[in-house]
């Protein structure tokens, strides 16, 4: 069955394309109305994502813009929401760049119409960040909001800018990659609070980070947690390693086990991880092999799949945006890796390359950066979305997307709505009677 550029296209109930990038997020207020908020403007949707209200700009008591770039949204009780973002403090000699960033968050009693002004959640000096649309309520009524921190130089006094990754498309030299050569070091906290976040509190156990006892290490960022039972936790990590790893809390967010690698194969980008309504996990990430990242296929398939035994066997592999037919892909070695083709500045010398993986593509495209609304039998799902267009008149690659020389009224973002059938192949979803039965067996 074909699955470019998506498995199972006719089961979708809408496709949108939207200027929204990647700052969506959502939350399900009563009654089933949907809020959407992406940097400082809120849409609704009364009919699951299938149509939407135009935009406003949210502003808080005080006349303030609401959130940020990157925001998440979390339901409250009734009809009231929140929303965290990474805000930035005013830069000073004692507080540089990646110092001066922390996370506020804001109330709103109305579903997203008036909202309060800002209370603090991390700490003066941290530079903490978040990904977007990944707050947690769970069954207890706590606040969970994962976040991490970036550590290090930009890079060293007087060195050439990082090497450029990319590849030929088309004939044109196209930057294909992200973060692969960047030098910074980072750590996950989590925040949560017990008061529907009038006041915060920081895991117990210090930073996370990727630390395995073989002696590899790497950044650990742009978390995004769910809830598998009542108190326990699972958190999913980007790494450098060619794998997402993930961590447990046993407490409900106050400690964390140490980040151990998952079977889901993929380059330097951020995972999604939900709960559905039967209990099953649902992943979406840009899985790739080490080979296809070396090419420069990097955010070249955005996929799914799910896990019905809390998270160690993962089935059920679809394509949500791709530009392979391959909806699943075994993960190589953990370890290091980055494109084939990379360029320096101009006076620095040609690196050595691997020939066999320098190339020239007739197509690319990135799409990233997931948001995730799980609701009672859809999934809705918004994903960065870019492609490469000849311009017929010069010799020039134009953006379908945002971004410098993008081709004017194009989308940079593409709002998926799907059936809870479409994740499980177009069956209706079921357990495994075997993976129970292993269970069962294991524990008796």
């Amino acid at each position: 069955m074909p699955n470019v550029p998506m498995t199972l296209p006719q089961l979708a109930l809408k496709v949108h394309g939207t200027q929204f990038f990647h700052w969506s997020t959502f939350a399900e207020l009563e009654g089933g109305r949907v809020v959407h908020f992406a940097k400082g403007h809120v849409t609704y949707s009364d009919d699951g994502g299938i149509t939407w209200t135009a935009p406003f700009e949210a502003r808080d008591v005080n006349g303030n813009p609401v959130g940020a770039s990157k925001s998440a949204l979390v339901r409250l009780d009734g009809n009231a929401i929140g929303v965290a973002a990474t805000m930035q403090e005013e830069l000073t000699a004692a507080l540089p760049f990646m110092r001066a960033y922390y996370l506020a968050f804001w109330r709103s009693e109305d579903g997203g119409r008036t909202w309060s002004a800002p209370t603090r959640i991390s700490e003066p000096g941290h530079g903490s960040y978040i990904y977007q649309d990944v707050f947690l309520r769970t069954s207890s009524g706590r606040l969970v909001l994962p976040s991490y921190i970036l550590w290090g130089q930009n890079r060293g006094a007087g060195e050439p800018a990082f090497p450029a990754s990319g590849k030929l498309v088309r004939g044109q030299w196209a930057s294909t990659g992200a973060h692969y050569f960047d030098p910074h070091f980072g750590t996950v906290q989590v925040h949560y609070s017990d008061d529907d976040g009038r006041t915060w509190r920081t895991n117990r156990d210090g930073d996370i980070m990727v630390l395995m006892e073989s002696g590899i290490w790497s950044y650990c960022e742009e978390p995004s947690v769910t809830e598998v039972s009542p108190g326990r936790l699972l958190m999913i990590h980007r790494t450098g390693l060619g794998r997402h790893f993930v961590s447990w809390s046993h407490d409900n967010g106050e400690t964390w086990t140490r980040p151990m690698p998952t079977p889901l194969a993929t380059s330097t980008t951020p995972a999604q991880i939900r709960t559905l309504p039967n209990g099953h996990l649902l992943c979406i990430w840009n899985q790739e092999t080490e080979t296809e990242a070396r090419m420069g296929y990097n955010r070249t398939r955005l996929s799914s799949a799910i896990s019905r035994n809390g998270g160690s066997v993962w089935e059920f592999f679809q394509n949500i945006e791709s530009l392979h037919e391959t909806t699943r892909v075994e993960p190589g070695p953990i370890r290091y890796h980055h494109p084939e083709e990379t360029h320096n500045e101009p006076g620095l010398p040609a690196p050595e390359r691997d020939g066999s993986l320098v190339h020239t593509a007739a197509e690319h495209g990135r799409w990233s950066y997931p948001s995730v609304l799980v609701m009672k039998d859809r999934v809705l799902v918004a994903h960065t979305y870019t492609g490469y267009e000849d311009d017929e008149h010069e010799a020039r690659l134009l953006l379908v997307g945002g971004g410098r020389g993008s081709v004017p009224g194009s989308f940079n973002q593409k709002l998926k709505v799907l059936p809870l059938e479409w994740f499980y192949g177009g069956k209706k979803p079921a357990d495994n009677p075997f993976l129970k039965w292993a269970h069962e067996a294991a524990v008796s």
